[in-house]
């Protein structure tokens, strides 16, 4: 069996992270719990903290595959001679699967029975995906199919997500010192509220970006096992090879 072009799998992973973060926010807003909820607080209280639990866990079981093909698309782009870039998508492999285990103990553990493995879990997956992004948008510079103009949006996109998630960062460490509170809190709740949802927004739509190199990669099942290779752009992108 040979499965021609596996962009379907970013695309399923951010679909899947947008749309559950949508049904979570509905939930419970809907359910009074929460009007304003951080991503964290609609996994709170059920039933959105079982959707919250189930929406995250797939997340943190597709995110290895997305890693492992952007890691063979980097491999099969590169020179057998270029150790340090070899080295360095090793590297972003490793830190592909450190996010994945960050989403699934955020996933399990909610901020409200075990806030520490929930913030540990969420900063894994949050500054782990970040570094991810950058690192990969800058090595795509060199081996992306993509258009010099789409290498310069996935950077300069990469490096926008992490300065809202440092916003973000030092808007909630002000709140857990208690360095902001009272009418300081009401003001900048909103902006740090705002600035959590358009970082993971931002971190999730970055996989979209590489459509074009994803596109490229065939997976092929046999008796020998599992083969994912590359086949070569054509002028045509109609009429693929």
């Amino acid at each position: 069996m040979e499965i021609r072009g596996l962009a379907f799998l970013p695309v399923t992973w951010t679909l899947w992270g947008l749309w559950g973060l949508y049904v979570l926010v509905i939930l419970t807003v809907i359910s009074g719990h929460n009007h304003k909820p951080f991503i964290s607080d609609t996994g709170i209280q059920p039933p959105e903290s079982v959707v919250y639990t189930i929406v995250f866990m797939v997340l943190s079981i597709l995110g290895p595959g997305v890693a492992f093909l952007q890691y063979k698309f980097m491999l099969h782009r590169s020179e057998p001679a270029e150790k340090s870039f070899v080295i360095g998508q090793r590297v972003l492999f490793v830190i592909g699967w450190i996010i994945a285990i960050g989403t699934s103990v955020n996933a399990i553990y909610s901020v409200k029975n075990n806030p520490l493995a929930h913030r540990i879990g969420a900063g894994m997956g949050f500054v782990g995906t970040a570094i991810h992004n950058v690192c990969q948008a800058g090595l795509l510079y060199k081996t992306s199919y993509s258009s010099r103009l789409m290498c310069h949006i996935r950077l300069a996109a990469a490096l926008g997500t992490i300065v809202i998630l440092v916003l973000f960062a030092v808007g909630m460490g002000s709140f857990y010192c208690e360095l902001c509170t009272g009418r300081c809190a009401e003001i900048f709740y909103l902006p740090v509220l705002v600035s959590e949802y358009v970082g993971f927004c931002g971190l999730t739509l970055h996989q979209l970006t590489s459509y074009t190199d994803f596109q490229s990669l065939t997976l092929t099942v046999s008796r020998k096992g599992v083969t994912i290779s590359l086949r070569e752009k054509t002028e045509d992108p109609e009429n693929p090879p």
